[in-house]
This record gives structure tokens, sequence and C-alpha cells, in this order.
């Protein structure tokens, strides 16, 4: 039902920055030209194009190949379900897990995660399987999906530190330094694979590696909303992060019968702990990465921590008592998660801000120009025909604005924002036209947008 509902409401909109990016890299794969951004997410774009031929909307496309891949992580969930709890109520955590509200919204999408999450399960199963019996060639696995995870999404890398634990056992058992230089020269070499392949099509290694520290510049310094270029205190940033990010939208998809009976599941759980310290270890690692080094104002970074306290969470409330009471618990918040997922899926099917935005628009018969922020990346997919320019500085902005004398200035809320952090005094500039809505759950960023007009 979860695949049904998922497909059937799969995005066909390209409405941010990054799905322009993902959306363009079907028709035309070029870094330099961002389709998509670096890394260049390779084998989710392949995935993508896979699927391409058989669904026109590149879009589409994309979140179509999410949903089929996230499906296949229904085996690794099953086994890990089983060796961690109880056979007989498996499927009932796999179901808890993968009809999470927040996720169906998400993986429904031309975003990276739901492929990423899909290979995550995989990843954490093959350690698991290493780690029952640690023979050469089952530490292979793991490292083969660590290629392809970080080759859909490279900020998943902090899971890379089970390995780790995995080597240090396999050290302890053996004692062989060659043996443990082996596993680490497979793994990079599954990375290589797809690094060769991305910076290759950059013409070099040395394009590539300029191309990557441009990006990474920005990701941490500027534009990228990690705790570096964030101007919130690190303690607010902390409380939003698990209160508002994991709790609020991750687990309970902004639903309170939602969160209460999340809540209750897990002060209902068993206190032991079934699941491995490597698991619990490596979703720490990712925990502080995704605080410190993600974009706190896009929730979608903490779907691994959402979905992994889900799992921990029914793993541990079934695990000593999966009486028939429990077991029904479990089947009406999969029920519950279900609609509300559904519900906002319904949501996210209309369109979106940006959208809106482009239409008015195209639709206006004076003369006019635009600024934006990220809008304009969406504006260039459109092809629509009206001026517009982004304009991240008033500086430009004054000086750029200068040829246009006798026409109407517009600039989106999010221009006006960026120049009050200016310290630019501009209330008295401004009148406002319209504000556009759609869904802030699948959009938190440009799911509402005002536009307004300069008046000198």
């Amino acid at each position: 039902m979860v695949i049904f509902v998922e497909i059937m409401y799969a995005s066909p909109y390209a409405a941010t920055w990054d799905q322009v990016d993902f959306a363009l890299a079907l028709d035309r794969y070029d870094l330099l030209a961002m389709q998509p951004h670096f890394p260049g997410y390779p084998y989710f774009i392949v995935g993508g194009m896979i699927v391409h031929p058989f669904v026109a909307n590149p879009a589409k496309a994309l979140a179509i190949f999410n949903v089929l891949l996230l499906t296949s992580a229904n085996v690794p969930l099953f086994l890990l379900a089983r060796k961690y709890g109880k056979e007989e109520t498996a499927w009932l955590v796999v179901a808890f897990v993968q009809s999470a509200s927040y996720v169906m919204l998400i993986v429904s999408a031309p975003m990276s995660e739901g492929a990423a999450l899909a290979v995550l399960w995989w990843y954490v199963w093959a350690i698991e399987w290493v780690r029952e019996r640690p023979t050469f060639w089952r530490h292979v696995l793991p490292l083969f999906f660590l290629g392809i995870l970080l080759g859909i999404r490279l900020s998943y890398l902090p899971f890379a530190v089970a390995l780790f634990f995995l080597w240090y056992n396999d050290w302890k058992q053996y004692r062989q330094w060659r043996r443990i230089a082996l596993f680490a020269l497979i793994a990079l070499s599954f990375q290589l694979v797809w690094v060769i392949a991305v910076a290759s099509t950059e013409g070099s290694i040395a394009s590539f590696l300029k191309l990557a520290f441009s990006f990474t510049n920005g990701h941490f310094q500027d534009w990228g909303g990690t705790v570096s270029s964030d101007t919130m205190p690190f303690w607010q940033r902390t409380i939003h992060f698990f209160a508002y990010n994991i709790f609020w939208v991750g687990m309970a998809s902004q639903s309170v019968v939602l969160l209460v009976a999340i809540g209750w599941m897990f002060l209902a759980s068993d206190r032991s702990n079934r699941m491995s310290r490597t698991f619990l270890l490596t979703m720490v690692a990712y925990l502080f990465w995704a605080l410190v080094a993600q974009n706190i104002d896009k929730p979608r970074h903490i779907l691994p921590l959402a979905q992994g306290a889900l799992f921990y969470g029914a793993i541990h409330y079934l695990a000593r008592n999966n009486s028939l009471r429990r077991r029904l618990f479990i089947s009406g918040t999969i029920i519950v998660q279900l609609l509300v997922g559904t519900f906002h899926l319904r949501e996210a099917q209309q369109l979106p801000a940006t959208y809106q935005l482009a239409d008015d628009l195209q639709k206006a018969k004076e003369s006019f120009i635009v600024y934006t922020w990220e809008e304009a990346r969406v504006f260039d997919y459109l092809h629509v025909a009206f001026p517009y320019q982004e304009a991240l500085h008033f500086s430009f902005f004054q000086q750029h604005r200068a040829n246009y004398q006798h026409t109407k200035i517009y600039l989106t809320d999010h221009v006006v924002q960026g120049f009050r952090a200016q310290g630019v005094p501009i209330d008295g500039h401004l009148r406002k036209i319209k504000t556009y809505h759609s869904s802030t759950l699948a959009d938190p960023v440009y799911g509402n947008i005002t536009l307004y007009e300069w008046i000198d």
C-alpha cells in the first residue's frame, strides 16, 4: 500500500534549486553547469536515467526511482528486525518503519535521500552480517554498499565509522595489518569507481578537485546552513534540531496523534539494549554531523535518524511482549502514518509556490524585472519569458536596477530578508504584492514566497 501511494503521488515538480539540478542532469550530465551540483550523485542520476524512458517527466522519474529502491530495503530491514527482535513481528516492524509519514513525503520527491536510505539499510545489514561471521569475503559486501551509498549521497559519509569497528574486531582476531590494509584498499577502490567516473566528465581530476574545493567552501562558509555559517546560537540550534527536525517533523510528521503514539511506544518499550553498539554509534556519528554540518532549515537531512529511531523503538516495544494489544497498537500507528503521509503527499501535489510565482509573473502585462534568490534556478528550469536576476547583495541590486529606470522592480521575500541581514534599511521602499503558499513540509524554505514591489 505504501509503495502504491508513493508512486501515485510521486512529485512531477522540480521546485527547489537541488531538485532542478537533479532533473536537468537526466538530459545532460554537467557538474560545471550544476547538472547536478557537486559531488555529482552518479548512482542516483543513473537510476533516474533508467526510469526516465518510461516516465517522461524527469523529476517524477527520479522520485519513482527513489520509491523502487527504498522498497528493496524491506529485505535488509526484515533481516535486521528478525535478528534483533522476534521473527513473527519482523514484518510489522518493517511496515512501521517504511510507512513513516515524513519518509513517504521525501522519498516521493526528486531528491537523493530516498535512494540513499535504501542503500543505507543494505549497508547496515551487511555490517551485521559480517559481525556474525567475519570472513574475508563477507567483509567486501559492506565496502561495496558504502561505495554505492556515497555515490548517491556523500553526506552519509559518517556511517563509514562502522567499518572501523569491524576492522578493529578483525584485527583483534587475526592480528594482521596487511588484511586491514587490503580492506581499506578495497573500500577506496569502490569509492574511486564513481569518483573517477564523475571526474572524467569534467575533463580531469584537477578540474574535479577545483570544483570540489569551491563547493565545499561555499557549503561550510556561505550558503550551506552549517553551524559555522549559522547566526543561531548553538544551544538554540541543538534544541531546534532535536525537538523540531527529528521529533516533530522526522518522526511525527507534524501530527500530534503520531507524536503521542510514538512517544508512548518509546515509554512502554523494553529498557534493555538489543541493538549492536556499531549500529548505535554510527547513528550517533551521523547525528553529530547532521547537527553541525547540515542545513538546520531542511529537516530532510535527519531521515536516517528518524527511520533509525523508529526501527529502534519498534524493536524494543515488541521485544519481550508482542501481545495482541501491542501488535494492534503498532498496526494502528501504521494506519495513521499512512493516512498522514497520504495527506502530505496530496498537499505536495499542489503547484509549488515557486511555480505559482512564475505563472503569475508570466501573465503580467507591464514591464518589470524580479530579483530573487534560489527561485532563479526554478525560473531557469521553467524557461520563463520575463526578466529576472539573482541578487544576493544590496550593492549589486542597486547597481543592476539602475538599468531598469522605467520598469517595475519586484523582489521576493528571501531577497528582502537578505538585505535586512546586511543592515540595509529598506522597509520604507517595499509594497507587498502577494504571498504564494504550498507545502512547507515538502519545502520548508520556499513553501511560502512573498512578492514585493520596490518603491523609490
